[in-house]
């Protein structure tokens, strides 16, 4: 017997091509009974996708380029989805995905959807709308989102537990004596921001750490502008905490740079911690205490995700949320 087509699926179970289609690539419009007898039917017939999955492709989506351009996390991404392809004898290769202007984005998915053979994984850092995640609403090739998700679509999803790991990294603060604990963030707010801020809090509100709000400082994300607008702050000689929590890394590392600047001395005067563990975290001084991200392990989850999307007919999409740790340096102190 030669390969198994939907339409030979369909003519099997009684359903036309399209349901059967729509079962196949999950569109959640056919009813349990339905997608229960086509399932069946796949699974005993021996179906299997035409288009095999034989590479992956590592989309890194560029909306306005401040994060990703700056950020040194997708290559790290990128070595895991490399090591994890080649477990699966897969090909890898990245791409950047243009959707910087909004009458061009369509377009640049629908050419990305147009690699036969081929799954991808889209690094959705600075993707924050749901415009931007329907583009890939009707996306024709296995799909998994990573370091981001959609809250409308099913998406198949691997990211960071940012509340929890920012959870702990001020837990640990705390613990070491800091009672007055600051907060430095982007200005530009994608989805793990706002997630790391909440785990922030709740460790002040869990412990009943009081919070200055002038103590909450925004800054641009580039290393130097972000640099220069923390001189400028402390240029005013305000009362500082005895710690902070930062979004990353490059806006710790600038908080460093400025604190130094203005004889304010890390840990001894203030205690610093960053997010990501970069490798300028082991170069700045002090050194910088960072949550480490375990960007290896996630791009070999999606690639695994993607593989399984291939295989398993009956794969559910999930959102997998890896935990991180803490490295801890010289830029933390108990007081």
């Amino acid at each position: 017997m030669g390969r198994v087509s939907i339409r030979d699926i369909a003519a099997a179970t009684g359903y036309s091509p399209a349901t059967v289609s729509n079962v196949l690539n999950k569109k959640g419009n056919v009813g349990a009974k339905a997608s229960s007898i086509i399932l069946d039917a796949v699974q005993r017939m021996g179906y299997h996708r035409a288009n095999q999955l034989e590479r992956v492709i590592f989309a890194v989506a560029r909306v306005t380029g401040r994060i990703v351009d700056e950020s040194p996390f997708h290559p790290g991404v990128y070595a895991g989805i490399e090591r994890g392809a080649k477990a699966l004898s897969l090909k890898a290769s990245m791409t950047t995905l243009d959707l910087t202007n909004p009458s061009t984005r369509k377009d640049a998915v629908a050419e990305l959807a147009q690699n036969a053979n081929a799954g991808v994984i889209l690094l959705a850092t600075e993707m924050t709308s749901d415009d931007e995640y329907a583009l890939f609403e009707d996306f024709d090739l296995p799909l998994v989102v990573l370091d981001g998700w959609s809250d409308k679509l099913a998406l198949d999803c691997v990211t960071i537990a940012n509340e929890p790991a920012a959870y702990r990294a001020t837990t640990l603060l705390a613990e070491k004596g800091h009672e007055r604990i600051g907060y430095v963030g982007s200005r530009i707010r994608i989805k793990n921001f706002p997630q790391r801020e909440r785990g922030f809090r709740h460790v002040l509100e869990d412990m009943c750490l009081p919070f200055d709000e002038k103590n909450r400082i925004l800054v641009d994300p580039s290393p130097e502008q972000g640099y220069l607008e923390l001189c400028a702050w402390l240029d005013d000689n305000p009362p500082l905490p005895t710690a902070f929590f930062c979004d990353n890394d490059l806006v710790a590392a600038a908080l460093i740079r400025a604190l130094n600047a203005h004889g304010i001395r890390v840990p001894d005067d203030v205690s610093v911690m960053g997010f990501d563990n970069e490798q300028l975290c082991q170069v700045i001084q002090p050194t910088l205490s960072s949550v480490h991200v375990p960007r290896h392990k996630m791009g070999e989850m999606a690639v695994r995700r993607l593989f399984e999307q291939t295989t398993d007919i009956r794969l559910a999409p999930c959102i997998t949320m890896l935990h991180t740790t803490i490295a801890q340096r010289q830029s933390i102190k108990r007081i």
